[in-house]
């Protein structure tokens, strides 16, 4: 359940308790008063990002907010399930879907990784409140979306975005508003069905400026129908809505819909999790039918291991993991900065370091490496970070970090730096794959005559002499404040092949509620590739046992961070009979009501 703070641009109107809402393919008959209990139907950000739109979490719309001139947003708040903000032009918009940082890595949640395939995702649906000027009679909404990253080339003259002009927008009335985008009437440019993938998606939630509105879910469906039957209607025409709270709020679903002999047919894939009274009105406004519907959301599955950093670590293979304690670093320029607990936290001004009349900040954190060599076996770079000092993200402003490494050639060392990594609000791990051809690309290197080689590549130049992480570029005018937990460089998982694999995922669900199959496979569109066998162990019996004393050697993989990451459930895959190659994990998760397939996001290799 979602408290909602409802604001009118002078005062506090409502205080309302929302529900979410999940769709499944499932069906259920009713009679009047029923109560219908149904799984959620396939929603993109659920199944395909493993974190829902439902406003929950301030990243679902916080990346590229108020980036675009006279298109920004007042009064920006994400609290209790619900996004919420004021219209300050016509434009004023937010990406549930961001593509990605235009000059950084593909790194997070963004549509370089998880582009939207438009041939399994077509059916938008948003849950909204909006008030605005009352001598404006119309006001309407619209969906955006384009092919790639690349922002500043979305002109007029380079029309490769396509955009849906919404419904008629309701002035001061909770409404679930729905558009088909491969049927919708009225489109700009690109059709949805005009490309197969879409790494942007982009909503203008109101065409008036001064618009004050509320976002409670945003959804992207298979279109495929979830149905509850409302049955033992009378004739005629009615509204359907849905409520939830104490005291509750009614949100509009169905403006008008006519029974074929009593009974209606209603498509519930558009709902968030949660449950919700629903009511049938008639013309009258006066209630005729209501009940229960209980919308199950989906399980969903994260690995925690397999993962880009549950892999061999440098740093721990050295015997000093990067684990923020003042051994890491060998020294830290241009910030204030303390070590306390485990955490690096610093402060950067704009001008630190920055030199006479300069406005960016330059803070170096040199890492403690003990040794040095062939890094281009090491694949994922993975930190854990939180950065406040700005109400949002601002990677334009310096909220970005790079890795600099330093390779050893005669003459002179080049240093070389990576890509950005931007950064968001909050407590956040980010993960970077260096073998991505745009990733492992380096965007700076000193001296000019140094080769421009891949990550992958580098040994071409020489053995790895120095690292360096530079925590961030501050040209916001004001303070950040960042914290560090831990920094890995990491390879993928290597196993001889008859070994066993540990398996850790975490679950949004109790263990109990949630069935789990486990797979392995060669392609992320192929879940349920190849079937895993568990591991099982031996348990030996003896009549008698002789204790001995033990000398204890230390393991060099040893990973004392591998082994203290969250599970719900840890699986012990059987390898044996497994072909050698890269394979990655996956899980197909059920609870009644739903199914769905989750995958690592890094492989294990399996060696002979």
């Amino acid at each position: 359940m979602k408290k909602i703070l409802i604001l009118t641009l002078m005062s506090v109107v409502l205080l309302l308790t929302l529900g979410g809402t999940k769709s499944g393919q499932a069906q259920s008959e009713a009679i009047p008063d029923a109560t219908f209990t149904l799984g959620e139907g396939i929603d993109f950000a659920t199944r395909v990002l493993a974190d829902p739109w439902d406003m929950s979490n301030y990243s679902d719309i916080s990346q590229w907010l108020n980036h675009s001139p006279g298109n920004d947003l007042a009064d920006i708040q994400v609290y209790d399930g619900v996004f919420t903000a004021r219209a300050l032009s016509n434009y004023s918009e937010f990406y549930p879907l961001y593509p990605g940082y235009e000059p950084g890595l593909n790194s997070g949640k963004v549509g370089a990784r998880f582009p939207i395939n438009s041939n399994a995702y077509a059916c938008f649906y948003m849950a909204m409140y909006a008030d605005w000027n009352a001598s404006i009679a119309h006001n309407y909404y619209t969906v955006f979306w384009a092919p790639d990253r690349y922002i500043s080339t979305w002109t007029d003259n380079n029309p490769v975005w396509g955009t849906a002009y919404g419904n008629s927008l309701i002035r001061n009335q909770w409404t679930l508003y729905r558009i088909n985008l491969k049927t919708h009437p009225y489109i700009l440019n690109k059709h949805w069905i005009d490309s197969q993938l879409w790494q942007a998606f982009r909503i203008t939630p109101s065409l008036v400026a001064g618009t004050q509105f509320y976002v409670d879910w945003v959804r992207l469906t298979n279109c495929q129908p979830v149905v509850a039957n409302l049955s033992g209607l009378p004739s005629g025409s009615y509204s359907l809505w849905i409520g939830t709270g104490s005291p509750e709020h009614q949100i509009l679903v169905l403006s008008s819909f006519t029974p074929t002999a009593g009974s209606y047919a209603w498509d519930v894939q558009g709902l968030a999790a949660g449950s919700y009274t629903y009511y049938v009105k008639n013309s009258g406004g006066n209630v005729v039918q209501q009940g229960q519907v209980n919308i199950i959301g989906s399980p969903i599955v994260t690995f925690n291991s397999p993962s880009p950093y549950s892999g061999p670590d440098y740093a721990n293979s050295q015997g000093n993991p990067w684990d923020m304690d003042p051994s890491d670093a060998t020294r830290i320029d241009c910030a204030s900065y303390g070590f306390l607990n485990g955490i690096l936290s610093m402060d950067t001004t704009s001008r630190a370091c920055a030199g006479p009349g300069a406005n960016e900040a330059d803070p170096h954190i040199f890492l403690n490496s003990v040794d040095h060599g062939n890094f281009s076996s090491y694949r994922y770079l993975s930190f854990s970070s939180s950065t406040t000092g700005y109400p949002w993200s601002v990677p334009d402003l310096g909220m970005i970090v790079r890795l600099f490494w330093s390779l050893d050639r005669p003459g002179a060392d080049c240093w070389y730096g990576s890509r950005a990594v931007a950064l968001d609000n909050g407590w956040q791990t980010y993960t970077v794959d260096l073998y991505d051809p745009l990733n492992g690309i380096p965007e700076e290197k000193t001296p000019d005559d140094c080769p421009l080689v891949s990550w992958h590549d580098q040994a071409s130049v020489g053995p790895v002499v120095d690292f360096r992480l530079d925590p961030n570029e501050n040209i916001t005018g004001s303070v950040m404040h960042q914290e560090f937990d831990w920094l890995r460089i990491t390879k993928v998982e290597q196993v001889t092949r008859g070994k066993p694999v540990k398996v850790r995922v975490v679950l949004n669900k109790p263990p109990s509620e949630v069935t789990l199959q486990f797979y392995y496979t060669t392609t992320l569109s192929e879940p349920t590739q190849t079937l895993a066998s568990t591991y099982s162990t031996t348990i030996l019996t003896a009549p008698k046992f002789i204790y001995l004393p033990i000398i204890f050697k230390a393991d060099p993989n040893y990973d004392p961070f591998v082994d203290q990451l969250p599970a719900d459930v840890t699986y012990i895959w059987n390898t044996s009979g497994v072909a050698p190659g890269e394979y990655y994990l996956c899980a197909q998760a059920g609870d009644g009501y739903n199914q769905a397939s989750y995958c690592s996001q890094a492989p294990v290799q399996i060696i002979p």
